[in-house]
């Protein structure tokens, strides 16, 4: 998967031109079993996402967009594909309630969303229905992220691995202009904050993706994401799973199992798709709470 290939790059050796086909590339899963018995064939998952209206935790997969309601009792069960859509999400995020995606169609997504590759594309009905925004057949985003600028109007950040470059919208996704090349494994925007998870560790913008610094002060991470509250979650490439609220330090949690394909946190709680399906934990641990396993 993309993330373990990630991990190969941190041991050297490998030359900037696999670095494309590394990033690019998606190995097949096997399915998984919710806690409520049921079997998915996920294949792979791309992303995470949790806190938005409905509840539970959203989940981008090879085979579409599902929903992980998760009881009181912690058992868990999903429904899905949303819309019925088969579409491939390589990229997935959700901003001021509006999804943002790109990736392949799947065999029976309709003509509509291009092909062979989707562009970019949005939702405002949590995946059940979108629309074409641009990049239609040419563009396949493999990392999204999206701030909302001072005047209201999104900025859109979309990673393409194939160029190993970082592109900028800042109007919503409409028009794009190139930004700088860059090896990155995630994507995320906070407040007016963009971060990349690189090779080197931890970069940031602070000039809408014109340039990245590298902060020293963060772990080595290759999976970050953030709450709407600002609170940053991470994986590091030890396996190791990193907090940080209100600017304070970044505390060690947690370490998944094998390697973390996908990451959420919501509050206190961190969901993670990892060799063993999708679990959540608090953040100060005991314990990883399984609420889908491989099958």
């Amino acid at each position: 998967m993309r993330s373990a290939r990630y991990l190969a790059l941190l041991s050297g050796g490998v030359s900037l031109a696999a670095v494309a086909v590394l990033l690019s590339g998606c190995a097949a899963s096997p399915g998984v079993q919710t806690t409520s018995g049921q079997v998915l064939n996920f294949e792979h998952i791309h992303e995470l996402v949790a806190g938005q209206k409905g509840g539970g935790l959203l989940v981008g997969t090879h085979v579409g967009l599902f929903r992980l309601t998760i009881d009181g009792a912690g058992s868990a069960t999903a429904v899905g594909p949303i819309g019925g859509l088969d579409f491939d999400p390589m990229g997935f995020t959700i901003t001021n309630g509006i999804a943002y995606a790109s990736g392949h169609p799947g065999p029976t997504t309709p003509t509509t969303f291009g092909s062979p590759d989707l562009g970019l594309i949005t939702s405002t009905d949590l995946g059940r229905s979108w629309r074409n925004v641009s990049l239609m057949g040419t563009t396949d985003f493999h990392g999204l992220a999206v701030m909302t600028a001072s005047g209201g109007t999104p900025h859109v950040f979309g990673y393409d691995a194939g160029t190993q470059r970082l592109r900028r919208s800042l109007d919503g996704g409409v028009t794009w202009t190139d930004g700088p090349l860059l090896v990155a494994r995630d994507l995320l925007a906070v407040g007016d904050l963009l971060y990349a998870t690189t090779p080197d560790g931890l970069a940031v913008s602070r000039d809408d993706g014109l340039t990245f610094a590298i902060d020293s002060t963060a772990p080595a991470l290759y999976l970050i994401a953030a709450d709407q509250q600002g609170t940053l979650a991470g994986v590091a490439v030890n396996g190791r799973t990193w907090f940080q609220t209100s600017g304070q330090g970044w505390v060690p949690g947690l370490s998944v199992t094998g390697t973390a394909q996908a990451l959420a946190v919501d509050g206190r709680t961190i969901y993670v798709a990892d060799d063993r399906g999708i679990a959540s934990a608090d953040a100060g641990g005991p314990s990883w709470t399984v609420l889908a396993v491989h099958k």
